[in-house]
């Protein structure tokens, strides 16, 4: 496929435009007032301490779901040789089309499903600090019983599930994770194990976030593993936006529109022929072997 910048920037304008409209809509949501549960002041799950001070917070988690992403992924478009700049360039813009994107319309969904579901935090009672006489084993709204001063602190506390740090975390560090899957080309047989490890280096970063928050008493284990499925499946789906997941694919390191002869030498060409052919030889194998079999069942 020839390289037509013209066309596939026009493409991405677009896109450039949604992620300016999710930003926008991100802020408007985030602003609502969730949904509150009722709750019982003795329920032992929603009775842990508020901690003051976060393992990951929210600037420390900015800067390892975006920051990190995005530095590895200039470094790795200037040290690659490319034949042609202009790939280099294109590369570089569309990884990071994609990493912004995937990144907003996690936070837009985890933020609507936050404010919808009001679940209320591990730590919610010592949010809302309950006044004297409350009867137990009965469901109260935080309204009647609250006494806290403090009320952005009392509604953030519906918002448990899903997992913000969760959901981001594992959109930006697993949109690197499928980044340095196709960069790495680890579906190669030349290719050693030791780059299907480092491609796993961000997932494993994003899993000890995740954990942190249950650590903090900021989110129930239900709510990291929605979070983090949440980060997975649209870093995923963004990324095969702009990039092939299929494993035979010649170009999969290349985004659409690249030139697709640009960043290949002729060994990894050939590892990919020889995939193709295998997996050409393996499909008519399959074929004869359901004609014979055909053929067996009718005599």
């Amino acid at each position: 496929m020839a390289y037509d910048m013209s066309l596939y920037m026009k493409w991405r304008l677009a896109d450039v435009i949604a992620i300016v409209v999710l930003f926008v809509l991100n802020i408007i949501v985030s602003k609502f007032k969730p949904f509150e549960r009722q709750f019982f002041i003795n329920d032992l799950s929603i009775s842990h301490p508020f901690a003051e001070r976060e393992t990951v917070n929210s600037y420390e988690l900015l800067v390892y779901s975006t920051i990190v992403p995005f530095i590895a992924i200039v470094l790795y478009c200037i040290l690659f040789r490319f034949k042609k700049n202009e790939n280099r360039y294109y590369l570089l813009w569309i990884s990071m089309v994609g990493l912004v994107l995937s990144l907003n319309i996690t936070a837009l969904v985890t933020n609507y499903l936050k404010n919808w579901f009001g679940r209320p935090r591990p730590d919610f009672i010592s949010r809302c600090i309950p006044k004297d006489g409350t009867p137990k084993n009965v469901l109260v709204l935080a309204k009647d019983v609250c006494t806290t001063e403090n009320l952005d602190r009392l509604y953030d506390g519906f918002r448990s599930c899903p997992s913000g740090h969760s959901s981001e975390s594992f959109t930006g560090l697993g949109y690197l994770f499928y980044f340095l899957q196709g960069q790495l080309r680890v579906d190669l047989p030349q290719n050693g194990l030791y780059r299907k490890l480092i491609s796993f280096i961000p997932l494993m970063g994003a899993a000890l976030i995740a954990l942190s928050r249950t650590q903090d008493y900021r989110h129930h284990f239900t709510d990291v593993f929605l979070g983090s499925f949440i980060g997975l499946i649209i870093s995923r789906e963004v990324y095969k936006h702009y990039f092939s997941l299929e494993s035979e694919s010649k170009y999969s390191a290349l985004p659409y529109g690249a030139d697709s002869q640009d960043g290949f030498d002729d060994n990894d060409n050939e590892s990919y022929k020889l995939l193709d052919t295998n997996r050409r030889l393996n499909t008519t194998t399959d074929e004869n072997i359901n004609q014979d079999s055909g053929v067996t069942n009718m005599v």
